[in-house]
């Protein structure tokens, strides 16, 4: 769908720094359209460039009691002008029709997401099969409750497809560490656009790695309980320890096919048994350890809507 052929959309993309994904994205706005670059202060390096046709640079503004995230959609949802929005984010590369392709899902589907898959070397290819399963294959089928989420990183949807205001929902994203999570629980269930499996390349260093995972876990956590995961995951590293000849070829070539399935081209499925014992304590970190760091602040998450910022 080119943009001559649908209706205006407000593409909200929250950053710091002027990145490559804002040039991919300034260059696929068509009539009516407008690209919102969200940053936290007026000192962020994006807040003085002088944006291209159809780019607007807003100034949210520091969280208090939300993720910088958040309060940066917040911010852009009041201030945006169109009926149907995108999020997004600046952190990967994207085709040349990303955005007619994601707004053409939403047209036909309704609110519709596209497939993230955190994808890095290091600590984080230990555990990059893991993700994949419990994250990237079931929003690519829907599944579970994760199959209901949208990833902010890549959705759509329209005003009326909300089961609040707009100012409702900004209100909320202002106490709460997740935008997308707190989304998906106002729209109804977001169609995957399986065509747009998305990687995102993240940092494989141990602190990093640990960051994410703490904040993934938590999340969930907070939300759902991850009681019923953390039993799952011990009884899966105890047969993997009892009977490795059987477990180690059954789960490499379950995550090698799945990797597959999604048109996944790397080996780190190769590392999903060794991978698998770092399962339980990431589990058990998000369970008990309240604060991680995300995009250089560091939270605390205590429940749903208790968000501290601590630095």
């Amino acid at each position: 769908m080119t943009a001559d052929e649908r209706d205006p959309v407000s593409v909200l993309l929250p950053t710091i720094e002027w990145t490559a994904a804002c040039d991919d994205v300034a260059e696929q706005l068509g009539d009516g359209d407008e690209l919102l670059v969200i940053c936290d202060s007026e000192s962020d390096p994006v807040a003085d460039r002088t944006p291209p046709e159809g780019v607007e640079i807003l100034v949210a503004g520091e969280p208090e009691g939300c993720s910088g995230k958040a309060n940066a959609m917040a911010h852009g949802m009041v201030r945006a002008e169109n009926d149907r929005f995108v999020w997004t984010d600046a952190d990967f590369e994207r085709d040349e029709d990303w955005l007619g392709r994601l707004v053409a899902a939403g047209e036909r589907h309704g609110p519709a997401t596209a497939v993230p898959f955190w994808y890095g070397n290091g600590v984080w290819s230990l555990l990059e099969p893991w993700t994949m399963l419990f994250s990237t294959l079931l929003i690519y089928f829907g599944l579970g409750s994760t199959g209901n989420i949208g990833w902010g990183g890549g959705l759509t949807f329209t005003r009326r497809e909300l089961d609040v205001t707009v100012e409702e929902l900004a209100a909320e994203l202002r106490q709460v560490l997740s935008d997308d999570g707190l989304l998906s629980q106002h729209v109804d269930d977001f169609h995957p656009v399986r065509s747009m499996v998305t990687p995102v390349e993240v940092p494989g260093d141990l602190e990093s790695a640990y960051a994410r995972l703490v904040r993934f876990n938590r999340l969930t956590h907070v939300h759902e309980g991850m009681t019923a995961d953390l039993v799952v995951a011990l009884i899966m590293t105890a047969a993997a320890t009892t009977f490795p000849l059987v477990v180690l070829p059954a789960v490499t070539l379950a995550t090698g096919g799945a990797y597959a399935l999604l048109g996944l081209r790397r080996p780190t499925f190769l590392l999903s048994y060794p991978g698998l014992f770092l399962v339980p304590p990431v589990i058990l970190a998000g369970m008990f350890l309240p604060e991680f760091e995300w995009a250089g602040r560091r939270y605390r998450l205590n429940g749903k809507y208790d968000v501290e910022v601590v630095d």
